[in-house]
């Protein structure tokens, strides 16, 4: 097998949740630094557009999204599973909530806070400002000051799921081993001691079982990573060739015929559009071929859920 190549940035709390991954499943992987903000000029030949991080990449077969890039992990790599208690189906499901109503709510105090950055972060001056335009269907960001208490409360009900979870003195969400459950969770205290760190603080310091979980995580570590230069991802990807299509679910209720240009897009922010020739789709994923003069042949890989696919 092709070796795992994950382009990220250090910063990224979406990262963070892959990287968690290859530490719990002890991986060998490739990092690829992209910048954290637009413009992205050695991801896009492979993504044709997509431009949140992080994206796999194995070979020309390229990964967005983290839903999809833990499925795949688990799928490849099932031993130590992502779901130490045997609920996958409910480990995904959450995945729902975590990065939907719980991440926004995280980003927005962070958008609003009076010390973004004061953690110290290596990123560029306009990536607040490339933030800003990212998340502008989700609220104005401009105004949030004083919906900042609201944005507050809901914090704090959404940590207290986790701190429910946590109340038996179990180390990690479902148990006695760390999974995805665990990875969704994070992301929000991981995020926010980084970029808002005074907002953390009020927000964690009433839920200390919050801090020791995190610790736990943070000693998992994130396997085994080597640097791997932009130029020779984009040189492994010309050289590789994408795996054969997996051809049309044939309960696909959207219809579309394999070899049709679409469009893939999210639906909830980041709009971005990837357009190539449909080649497959699952009950839960979508493929599309596309060329590019820097890379050759790739096939760009979505899950379904929070994306839309519609024929150009």
């Amino acid at each position: 097998m092709a070796e795992l190549i994950l382009h990220h940035y250090d910063e990224a709390p979406f990262a963070e949740k892959i990287r968690l991954v290859f530490g719990i499943k002890s991986l060998r992987w490739r990092s690829v630094i992209q910048p954290s903000a637009m413009p992205k000029p050695n991801l896009m030949p492979l993504t044709g557009g997509y431009r949140r991080t992080p994206v796999m990449q194995i070979g020309a077969d390229i990964y967005c999204d983290t839903q999809l890039i833990a499925a795949v992990l688990e799928k490849q790599f099932p031993t130590p599973s992502l779901f130490p208690d045997g609920n996958a189906g409910l480990g995904y499901a959450l995945g729902s909530w975590a990065h939907g109503p719980y991440v926004v709510t995280s980003v927005a105090i962070y958008m609003g806070s009076d010390d973004p950055f004061s953690g110290g972060l290596d990123l560029p001056a306009h990536f607040h400002e490339d933030r800003k335009k990212m998340w502008k269907t989700q609220f104005d960001t401009d105004t949030l000051g004083p919906r900042l208490p609201g944005y507050r409360a809901q914090l704090d009900a959404h940590t207290d799921f986790i701190n429910m979870q946590l109340a038996d003195g179990r180390p990690f969400l479902t148990g006695n081993q760390p999974g995805l459950v665990d990875l969704h969770a994070m992301w929000d205290p991981w995020f926010l001691y980084r970029f808002a760190p005074s907002e953390a603080t009020r927000a964690y310091a009433r839920f200390p079982r919050i801090a020791e979980w995190m610790a736990r995580l943070d000693a998992i570590g994130h396997g085994t990573r080597t640097e791997l230069d932009p130029a020779e991802a984009l040189a492994i990807a010309r050289a590789a060739q994408p795996l054969a299509a997996t051809g049309i679910d044939a309960d696909d209720p959207i219809g579309i015929k394999a070899g049709t240009q679409v469009c893939v897009s999210p639906v909830d922010y980041a709009e971005v559009n990837v357009v190539g020739e449909l080649v497959g789709t699952t009950i839960s994923t979508v493929s599309v071929w596309r060329r590019d003069p820097q890379v050759g042949e790739v096939v760009v890989h979505f899950p379904k859920i929070g994306y839309r696919i519609d024929p150009v």
